[in-house]
């Protein structure tokens, strides 16, 4: 006989000496064993459930934002965030320390009134990111859009040519900051109109041992012979 064996027998022994009653006792610890090792097996059969189902949450809808503004030579400026909602997904590389999200939104800037013709201006949308890191270290856009160049201004964040792009934003994190990542910009058309829309751009944020918090904004700037104006909105923030 084996130890193992040995070993059952004699707590078997002992159990059913405790109870006295030599028949009952056995099938009492024959019944007890069989609940036990049948409440381990659901319990392992749930552990595995759970630890291999993917957490996918609801696209979330966002509040519509609006600002406008008057300039002090006359124009009346309105920018607009519309049908903004945030998929946040499960990293697919399944990192801890990646966070993703598919976005969409449209965003419009209007220009009425003014006398003096607009000589100069800019329409960018896009999120803010956000992390207990610093998110300076690079900014990465790709898929069908690229970029061409880098456009910088004072206030605001660089930004890739002109057009719209489409693909993916991603961006490294390391300790401390907030970054801008714009997704679309464009002048304000002769009639003193633009319109961006973002329709499932995926956002992955790299490297941030927390929760990324991410939210969108829109930017308008114009210039004038008298006088230069710009301005933002920002969305609710939210957490990939």
């Amino acid at each position: 006989m084996t130890p193992q064996a040995l070993n059952f027998r004699y707590w078997f022994t002992t159990v059913h000496i405790h109870k006295g009653h030599i028949h009952k006792g056995k099938r009492g610890i024959h019944m007890a064993v069989r609940k036990r090792v049948g409440a381990v097996m659901a319990l392992v059969t749930a552990i595995c459930t759970f630890a291999t189902a993917p957490a996918h949450a609801d696209p979330v809808a966002m509040a519509p934002q609006t600002y406008t503004k008057v300039t002090r030579d006359g124009w009346t400026l309105v920018i607009r965030i519309d049908h903004e909602t945030i998929n946040s997904v499960p990293n697919l590389a399944e990192a801890s320390n990646s966070r993703e999200a598919f976005v969409t939104f449209d965003a419009t800037a209007v220009a009425t009134g003014g006398s003096a013709p607009i000589t100069d201006s800019l329409f960018i949308a896009g999120y803010q990111l956000g992390c207990q890191t610093d998110v300076s270290s690079g900014l990465q856009i790709g898929g069908t859009g690229g970029l061409a160049g880098s456009v910088g201004y004072s206030g605001g964040p660089s930004v890739g040519g002109s057009g719209g792009l489409a693909g993916f934003v991603q961006t490294i994190l390391q300790p401390g900051v907030i970054t801008d990542l714009p997704l679309a910009n464009m002048a304000l058309s002769d009639g003193g109109k633009a319109m961006l829309d973002v329709d499932n751009l995926h956002i992955k944020a790299d490297a941030c041992g927390g929760d990324v918090t991410i939210r969108s904004y829109v930017y308008l700037r114009i210039s004038t012979a008298s006088a230069h104006t710009e301005f933002a909105i920002y969305g609710d923030p939210m957490k990939i």
